[in-house]
C-alpha cells in the first residue's frame, strides 16, 4: 500500500554540507530536531514554489547516511551500519542533528545488549521494611512484608518481560540513566560496542569442593523457622528461646554426610557440611513435576526423578548444605508456604540420635500446625 502524500513533501529543501548539495524534502528534515528549527515553513504560504536553502558546516559523507536513515523513517533497524568507526561518526551526527528514531533504537538496542533484566531490579527493601514498626502487631507486620513481597514479585516480572520484549521506550530511558548522554557513551566505549554486540553475561557464582573431612560422630543438621510460636511468643516479638530448646524441635533434619572445605570463584574458601538426601527429598521432587497430584509414578514418567538437576548426577545422594537449602528448601518454604528465608536458622547438631522433626506452620499463627 502506498503512503498518502504529505503536502510538505513537495516543499523542497536544499542543504549545502561542506560544497556538496543535497536536496530533501520538508517532511524528512522535519524529522530531525536541529533542521527543523532551520526551515521557515510561513515562506511556502506565501510562494508555493519557494524552495529554502540551508548550510552546513558538517562532514557531507556521514551527513549523507544520516540523511538516507531520516528518509527512510520509521525504518531504523537493518539499516544502520556496524563498521565501529563509521557508525560512531553516525551516532554523533544523528546526536547534533537530534533525529530521536536512530538515538532511541540504537540505546535501547545497546542497553539490552550490555545489561541484564536482573540488575534493574530495585532493592527489596524498596518494597517491605522487614523490621516491625512501632505498634505494630506481628499479625499486621505479617500481611504488611506479603504485600511488599508480593509487589515485589510484580516488580521482577515487569521488568523481566520489558527485557523480553525489548521494549524500546524503556531500554532508551535507561540508557540515558545508566550511561548519560550519547556523547558520555561515544567517550567510555559503550557506543557503538555494545550496539553491535552484546555484553557476555555475568557468570554465575561457582563452589567447588576442594577438601572433604569425615565427620568423628555422628551430626545433624538443623533448620527452622524463627517465627514459630514453640520457639518463642513471637506475637509480642520477644527474644527467642535459648538455642538449647529450639534444637529439640526443628523444622528439617538431615544427616551430615561430611565436612566439605569449599572455595568460590574469588579464591574464598569456608567449611560446611554436606548432607544425605533422604526419601523425602526425592518424593517431593517428584511431587512438584507436572501432573502432580495424579499419581507418583505418572508424575515421575514426566521429569527427571532422580534429584540429577540438584545434585549433579543420577547416582549422587549428598549434597553442600548451602546447596539443598537454596536449591531444595527454599523454593518449598519461601514459594509455597510464604516463610521468608531470612527467618530461617540452621545449626549443626553433634548427637548420637536426631531430634524429631515438627514440620514448619505456614501462617505462623498460635496453634497452627500444618506440616511440611
Amino acid at each position: 500500500m502506498k503512503r498518502a502524500r504529505d503536502a510538505s513533501d513537495a516543499q523542497r529543501v536544499t542543504i549545502d554540507v561542506g560544497g556538496t548539495k543535497v536536496s530533501t524534502t520538508v517532511s524528512t528534515i522535519l524529522r530531525s530536531s536541529y533542521l527543523a528549527g532551520m526551515v521557515d515553513l510561513s515562506a511556502w504560504d506565501s510562494d508555493a514554489e519557494h524552495s529554502a536553502q540551508i548550510f552546513l558546516d558538517r562532514d557531507p559523507e556521514t551527513f549523507a547516511l544520516l540523511l538516507r536513515l531520516m528518509r527512510q523513517y520509521p525504518h531504523v533497524a537493518g539499516l544502520v551500519p556496524h563498521e565501529p568507526g563509521l557508525l560512531a561518526s553516525l551516532l554523533a551526527e544523528a546526536d547534533f542533528f537530534g533525529y530521536e528514531p536512530l538515538l532511541s533504537h540504537v540505546k535501547a538496542r545497546a542497553y539490552f545488549n550490555a545489561r541484564e533484566a536482573r540488575q534493574d531490579y530495585k532493592a527489596r527493601s524498596e518494597f517491605t521494611t522487614v523490621g516491625r514498626l512501632d505498634g505494630e502487631s506481628f499479625a499486621d507486620r505479617a500481611v504488611r512484608v506479603s504485600a511488599g513481597e508480593q509487589r515485589l514479585k510484580e516488580h521482577i516480572a515487569e521488568i523481566d518481560a520489558k527485557f523480553n520484549s525489548k521494549d524500546e521506550s524503556y531500554g532508551s530511558d535507561r540508557f540515558d540513566a545508566v550511561y548519560g548522554t550519547v556523547g558520555d557513551a561515544l567517550a567510555s566505549g559503550v557506543l557503538p560496542k555494545y550496539y553491535l554486540e552484546p555484553k557476555p553475561p555475568v557468570p554465575p557464582p561457582t563452589k567447588k569442593i576442594v577438601q572433604l573431612m569425615p565427620v568423628d560422630t555422628p551430626c545433624w543438621y538443623l533448620v527452622g523457622d524463627a517465627y514459630e510460636p514453640r520457639f518463642g511468643e513471637c506475637g509480642d516479638f520477644v527474644p527467642m528461646h535459648p538455642m538449647s530448646q529450639c534444637i529439640t524441635q526443628p523444622g528439617l533434619v538431615r544427616r551430615v554426610a561430611c565436612h566439605a572445605l569449599v572455595e568460590d570463584q574469588h579464591g574464598t574458601r569456608w567449611m560446611e557440611p554436606m548432607l544425605h538426601l533422604t526419601t523425602k527429598d526425592l518424593e517431593e521432587w517428584m511431587g512438584t513435576q507436572p501432573g502432580d497430584g495424579q499419581g507418583l509414578i505418572f508424575g515421575a514418567t514426566l521429569d527427571d526423578c532422580s534429584l540429577k538437576k540438584h545434585t549433579g548426577g543420577v547416582a549422587r545422594r549428598t549434597l553442600l548444605a548451602s546447596d539443598w537449602f537454596e536449591k531444595m528448601l527454599v523454593p518449598v518454604l519461601c514459594e509455597e508456604c510464604g516463610i521468608m528465608e531470612t527467618n530461617l536458622w540452621a545449626h549443626v547438631l553433634v548427637a548420637a540420635e536426631p531430634p524429631a522433626e515438627y514440620g514448619f506452620s505456614g501462617g505462623r499463627e498460635l496453634g497452627q500446625e500444618a506440616a511440611l
